[in-house]
């Protein structure tokens, strides 16, 4: 369930403030840190900021934009629930609007007495009526919004006043000399990560040291390929650690110290992403029995319009896997809608294509880790330009072994040194993230 915003109906003083509702610090510079080819999405962070936190739990604040609109049960002429609003309904009527307010983003958020409304259906443009709120009464499923309708129904069988399932807000109006209206604010949505300690080891026995002609220094060509290849194996972990990484604190069982775990991108969209912004043609019911080929291009296109309002498709990097790709030109063959463009090389040794939509041109990130691992061959997922943010406490560190050739009771006839980081993600533009999955695969359902 996404994270809705708050409204605060009223003067916002000190007192309405919520606890913490800053972020622990605002200092941003250029993450300039080992930017591959083979780790696209740590490459393209390279693009965004990075900060340094002073403690392992970062806080954030998000003011999404009020969208003054929202969804209407029905519409009754009393307040009982019971009488639904007729056709041909004259204007200057009394209504009630009954509202779920348990929803995202509610019609109640938007609406105080004197507001004014466009009563409409989100499928018939033919049904509009113009009415000004009266009253507001906010009881969670059950509120209800009494209003006096401003012009008469247009009568259209199907698309009457009383089939209303939708609203729009527009300004107050006000008599000459007249007053002003209950203020309405918004509080930011409030988040969260952890950083986490991640460690690399590198470890040499003095015995195979000697026999490969080893020397631990960076002037020996041989340790500084393992020193590498150490390296690069932290960033591919990193990289899984971005995607499926679980935010959790929790205290060691053997060193009774504080062990975290960071979120990652799959458990944020669950957590603060828009409703249905993770999800697979391969089991989605509404496609049930048919083929990629057949019905892939329809699944994206209602996704896409779904998606719309949140999403800037062209900026978005959309990072896919080698069977994303396949399904894609799959489309592009069988649509004159739907085109993809050969390889392009970008920054950071990246090399994408296009995808040529009605929605945008889509930039396509080839990413072999998705590759390399089955279940996320056909993976699409949608990251804001801005949407992450590295978080550190210690940026990646290479930490020798201070204890080597050096005896006493601890002595280790060899050296361990390591590669280590404490690291997290802020994300921003929570609503533009998406996972798509399955895409070029049949429905299974």
């Amino acid at each position: 369930m996404s994270v809705s915003i708050t409204p605060v109906f009223g003067l916002k003083g000190t007192g309405r403030w919520d606890t913490d509702e800053r972020p622990t610090n605002w200092r941003q510079t250029l993450l300039k840190r080992y930017p591959r080819g083979k780790l696209p999405i740590t490459a393209l962070m390279s693009k965004t900021g990075r900060e340094q936190s002073s403690s392992a739990e970062f806080h954030w604040w998000e003011e999404d934009t009020a969208m003054m609109a929202g969804a209407v049960v029905d519409v009754d002429t009393d307040d009982s629930g019971t009488a639904l609003a007729a056709d041909n309904t004259a204007a200057g009527s009394i209504l009630w609007l009954e509202v779920d307010g348990t929803v995202d983003e509610p019609l109640t958020n938007y609406v105080v007495p004197g507001s004014s409304l466009y009563l409409t259906m989100s499928s018939d443009y033919r049904c509009g009526v113009a009415a000004e709120v009266l009253a507001v009464h906010r009881n969670g499923a059950n509120s209800l919004i009494k209003v006096k309708t401003r012009q008469t129904d247009n009568s259209i069988s199907g698309a009457s006043l009383a089939d209303c399932n939708y609203a729009l807000v527009m300004p107050t109006l006000f008599p000459e000399f007249g007053g002003v209206p209950e203020v309405i604010t918004y509080k930011p949505g409030s988040f969260y990560n952890y950083t986490s300690i991640k460690k690399e080891a590198l470890a040499l026995s003095r015995s195979a040291m000697k026999e490969k002609g080893i020397r631990p220094n960076d002037d020996d060509a041989g340790y500084r390929a393992m020193k590498q290849t150490a390296l690069y194996n932290l960033g591919i972990k990193m990289e899984y650690d971005l995607i499926y990484g679980t935010r959790y604190e929790e205290t060691d069982s053997e060193t009774n110290q504080i062990k975290r775990g960071s979120m990652g991108l799959r458990e944020m969209i669950d957590t603060w992403g828009v409703t249905g912004a993770r999800t697979s043609f391969r089991y989605d019911t509404n496609y049930s029995g048919e083929s990629w080929a057949n019905a892939g291009w329809d699944f994206l296109k209602q996704f896409f319009l779904s998606m719309q309002q949140y999403v800037d498709f062209e900026t978005t990097w959309h990072v896919v896997g080698a069977g994303t790709l396949l399904g894609l030109t799959d489309l592009a063959e069988n649509n004159r809608f739907v085109s993809i463009t050969k390889q392009e090389e970008v920054e950071f040794g990246l090399r994408i294509r296009r995808l040529l939509t009605p929605f945008g041109d889509f930039p396509l990130i080839d990413h072999p880790l998705f590759n390399r691992d089955p279940s996320l061959q056909y993976a699409w997922a949608g990251i804001p330009a801005k949407g992450l943010k590295y978080m550190y406490m210690d940026d990646i560190v290479f930490l020798s072994d201070p204890n080597y050739m050096k005896g006493g009771l601890q002595h280790v006839d060899g050296r361990f040194d390591l590669w280590m980081v404490d690291n997290g993600y802020e994300y921003h533009d929570t609503k533009g993230f998406f996972w798509l999955n399955d895409c070029g695969r049949d429905n299974a359902v």
